[in-house]
């Protein structure tokens, strides 16, 4: 993998000034470096492994829904990051002032870097196959030979001048036949260390051991990383960044492994049975049986048998009358058997087996081939589509971790990425209770004291929020602790406490009770003088009522014993949020607990 960013900056400016030598990297049992050949199991040769997944029936369905479903709903373009550091190249998902790792400035993605690969992606080849049928040609490489190559077509720009190239571009994208294509490659796996060829000069091809520069342009020759070897004396060289190669099911130093191979006796015991059916439904097939007939007399069983046939093609549903007449006393009628029926040989069920265990390789459920014969268990149809998207979702991932990245690579976008949207699109009522747990987080947040801001991303339809602690407001100047106002203590009383007749000097008087005038009487216990602790809340302090009765709304009727009131002692009605809100917590909590 290529070091990019600041570690391989690091890694230059360390090796400067010294001297490195690493450690041995092993090789591989190959008879020699140069051009690789795909291991053949059994024999078995590429282009019969195409041939019989498109032959079979069971497993060119199979390869065909799963394909289908990998691709159904599309692609779409999504940001690497919110906010990049331009120093450290950090990278953050929420929006950023400055880098909190080093202190440097950020930027956003650029979106100048998806104009050329949207044109690209959204135009067809030479052989006007567009993107999406591309993307169906490698999956069905990959399903069957576990190999796929993507050609990436590239025009090279000649500066006039300097006579060195000043810039490329990709033209188009075409697939590599993986019957052809081959990988270059030395006893360790590694590409290239074989042939040498120019850029621009295709014709000059040399090894590792002739002179290192183009004999037309002076260039320095480069690595060869594939060939294609379609037709003889016509074979055409690679270099790295134009063939792009990826396996799905094993991948390794170089090629992978097919799973039609692994499958290959499942598959043709397939084939056999369906040219079994095929030839037991045409006249040319063998008889079932014979009838064997030991008589003394051949005319007359002939004669009788003759009128017999005449009798059937007038009525088929006659009943012939036989009668053998032996002189030895030992004569019969035999049936032999040649074919048994599809019963006895247990047709069905081995061809179900084989079915299963194909689809089962391959993820496929029984669902999705249109067998829903059998229900409960593991067989009902959540389970089986389930199944079948954890299968997807780990051939969607070759494309979205492997593919893809080495095709934006090659285009110079390295601020966004291209992801396959999952096959099977969310319930609305689930995306609706995770915006609800959302929303509930954010509102606790801000009781904590954070400022919730709300992430506007058009690809996503989730709510999403980023927290950020609020700034501390400076204090002013001659403000006391506690942030009460000049003049008052910190326990916020005025000196000398409340006069006696519960008010100010200056404010209105209160009236009061005779008994109770010059002020509350002192507490049993209490030395006068001493002042009224607070009255605690929620009850009553001191014979003091805290706090008032709720008053009554829309009172009706008074009967013989207490007044009937419809007091909200609850607080006011929910509204229609609050209800639907109310009915999902009800619906997750079980019942009776």
């Amino acid at each position: 993998m290529a070091e990019e960013g600041r570690i391989s900056r690091f890694l230059s400016g360390l090796r400067r000034p010294f001297r490195s030598r690493e450690s041995p990297t092993p090789t591989m049992p190959l008879w020699s470096s140069g051009i690789q050949e795909p291991v053949m199991a059994q024999g078995i040769t590429i282009p019969a492994l195409y041939a019989v997944s498109n032959e079979s029936l069971i497993l060119r369905t199979v390869l065909s829904k799963l394909r289908q479903e990998m691709f159904r709903r599309g692609y779409y373009w999504e940001k690497k990051f919110t906010s990049k550091c331009t120093v450290c190249d950090e990278e953050f998902q929420q929006e950023m002032q400055q880098c909190k790792t080093c202190g440097g400035e950020v930027r956003k993605p650029d979106p100048d870097e998806l104009t050329y690969p949207k044109w690209l992606l959204n135009q067809e080849n030479s052989m006007e196959q567009s993107f999406y049928h591309l993307l169906h040609e490698i999956e069905n490489d990959l399903n069957i030979v576990d190999d796929a190559f993507l050609i990436l077509v590239k025009e090279y720009f000649i500066d006039p001048e300097s006579k060195e190239i000043a810039f490329y571009r990709i033209k188009e994208m075409v697939r590599g036949d993986p019957i052809f294509m081959r990988i270059v490659a030395d006893k360790r796996g590694v590409r290239g260390g074989r042939f040498k060829v120019c850029r621009i000069h295709r014709n000059e091809v040399k090894t590792h051991a002739d002179d290192k520069t183009c004999d037309v342009c002076g260039r320095e020759l480069e690595d060869v990383h594939y060939v294609n070897m379609a037709g003889s004396g016509k074979t055409q060289y690679f270099i790295e960044g134009e063939v792009i190669h990826v396996s799905k099911y094993t991948p390794s130093k170089l090629y992978g492994r097919s799973p039609v191979n692994t499958m290959w006796r499942q598959a043709m015991t397939l084939t056999a049975m369906d040219n079994y059916m095929y030839t037991a439904y045409q006249k040319r097939r063998m008889p079932k049986g014979i009838i064997s007939v030991t008589t003394d007399n051949l005319e007359s069983m002939k004669s009788f048998w003759k009128s017999v046939d005449e009798k059937m093609e007038r009525d088929p549903h006659y009943i012939p009358r036989v009668g053998i007449e032996s002189q030895t006393g030992r004569g019969g009628v035999n049936w032999i058997k040649f074919m048994d029926t599809l019963d006895e040989m247990q047709y069905i069920p081995v061809r179900e087996e084989i079915r299963n265990r194909i689809a089962a390789f391959y993820g496929v459920s029984s669902i999705f081939m249109v067998d829903n014969g059998k229900s409960g268990g593991l067989n009902n149809e959540g389970m089986q589509i389930l199944v079948t998207n954890r299968a997807v979702e780990f051939g969607q991932k070759v494309y979205t971790d492997v593919l893809f990245p080495r095709l934006l690579k090659q285009m110079s976008v390295n601020d966004w990425k291209l992801t396959l949207y999952p096959n099977e699109e969310e319930d609305e009522i689930t995306r609706l209770r995770r915006d609800e747990q959302e929303l509930n987080v954010a509102q606790r947040m801000a009781q904590l004291g954070f400022q919730p801001e709300l992430l506007e991303d058009p690809s996503n339809r989730d709510i999403r929020f980023v927290y950020r602690k609020p700034q501390p407001q400076p204090q002013q100047p001659g403000m006391p602790p506690g942030g009460a106002p000049p003049g008052m203590p910190p326990g916020g009383m005025p000196p000398g406490g409340m006069p006696p007749g519960g008010m100010p000097p200056g404010g209105m008087p209160m009236r009061m009770p005779p008994q109770m005038q010059g002020g509350m009487p002192p507490a049993r216990g209490m030395p006068p003088g001493m002042p009224m602790p607070p009255p605690q809340p929620g009850g009553q302090g001191m014979g003091i009522r805290n706090r008032g009765p709720a008053a009554p709304q829309r009172r009706t009727t008074v009967g013989s014993g207490a007044p009937v009131s419809s007091v909200q002692q609850r607080g006011p009605e929910p509204n229609l949020a609050q209800n639907v809100s109310n009915a999902l917590l009800n619906a997750r909590r079980p019942r009776g607990a």
